[in-house]
């Protein structure tokens, strides 16, 4: 078992590439071959300007480098890899003839795993080597399953909102059919309409994704519209006693009218599903159309970052659909020569602002 986990070892320390800086020829020598009995693959440096050429080059398991050195020093290299994103969890261990307090803090604040003071002893060198490496590992592996993690739930919201209608709209009508005799007309005029909604929740979501899977080959098919606020009422009218009306100029723009249909519906129905309180405030300016309503999803005020299949805190907060609604406006406005940002005021607004391209420019 012994030589079976020494064999183990071995091979597992073969496998590991350390890139050696140190001006100091004779240092650098010994150093390389201590690390080297104990089977690590050393490539060497004079400088730090070296050392960072061949880690552009070649892949490296971990940096042992010396402060003090022409071109470029110790601290800069650090600050070279910490600054690439290819090399930035690479492990860093410096060697120093002597550690000042300022240096200790300046290393481990630019991300030095570890310091070693020279004449540095074998059994501390390949100790600290060993420590460095299982700490980059445990990195990579908490990182791998954060990213795990976030996928999953991505996925897993998807599912749910695709599933949740679906698994209704199955329930209903395997009750219709196995009880169609013993339901009275109430019943059953609440079991469709509860199947119509569910039906209309799973359509809307299907339809969302076809747009987004679409987005890319979307063409503006321009149109004259005269009047935004015409299309506004044709919007919200069913609904218009949740609403509160500020008009200060109506204005014409030239946009793709389905598109711009899709918009209006999509930030109406948006205000709506979330609107803690009414009113709900639609507000006209010169090229500019502002929703906002009262939320309390989000606890200050901020910009609102508009991503694909985002939705805050859906644990917490639960929200229909699949999180696409204000990201394909956001990519329909700006494909028509429009802009839409939204953001959380003062008060916990959620305000979101779409502004249209000048006609008379």
């Amino acid at each position: 078992m012994k030589i079976k986990e020494q064999s183990l070892q071995l091979h597992s320390r073969m496998s590991i590439k350390l890139l050696l800086v140190e001006d100091e020829i004779d240092l650098q020598q010994n150093i390389k071959d201590i690390l080297e009995i104990y089977d690590f693959d050393v490539t060497t440096a004079d400088n730090g300007a070296i050392a960072l050429d061949l880690l552009k080059k070649h892949d490296f398991d971990l940096v042992i480098s010396d402060i003090m050195m022409p071109e470029m020093d110790g601290f800069e290299l650090l600050t070279e890899v910490r600054n690439s994103k290819n090399l930035i969890n690479l492990p860093f261990i410096f060697l120093t003839a002597k550690v000042e307090k300022d240096d200790l803090r300046k290393g481990m604040e630019s991300g030095a795993e570890d310091y070693l003071t020279k004449p540095v002893h074998a059994k501390d060198l390949v100790n600290a080597v060993n420590t460095a490496i299982e700490k980059q590992k445990k990195r990579e592996a908490w990182l791998n399953q954060k990213i795990t993690d976030v996928l999953q739930e991505e996925r897993n919201v998807k599912y749910h909102e695709l599933r949740t209608p679906l698994f209704g709209l199955m329930s209903i009508l395997e009750l219709l059919t196995g009880s169609l005799e013993s339901i009275d007309q109430d019943q059953l005029k609440e079991l469709l309409e509860t199947a119509y909604t569910a039906s209309k929740r799973l359509n809307t979501s299907l339809l969302n994704l076809a747009k987004y899977n679409a987005v890319n080959s979307y063409e503006p098919n321009f149109e004259m519209t005269p009047s935004i606020r015409n299309v506004l009422e044709c919007n919200f009218s069913s609904t218009s006693n949740r609403f509160e009306f500020i008009e200060e100029r109506d204005f014409q723009t030239y946009f793709d009218i389905e598109a711009l249909d899709f918009i209006i519906k999509e930030l109406i129905t948006n205000a709506t599903k979330f609107a803690i309180e009414d009113p709900i405030y639609i507000t006209l300016k010169p090229q500019s159309l502002i929703i906002a309503n009262q939320q309390k999803i989000i606890s200050k005020n901020q910009d609102f970052k508009i991503e694909a299949f985002i939705q805050v805190d859906r644990k917490y907060h639960e929200q229909q659909g699949l999180g696409l609604g204000l990201y394909l406006c956001q990519i329909y406005a700006e494909r028509n020569n429009a802009s839409l940002k939204a953001r959380i005021s003062d008060d916990l607004m959620f305000i979101v602002e779409l502004n249209f391209p000048d006609c008379n420019n």
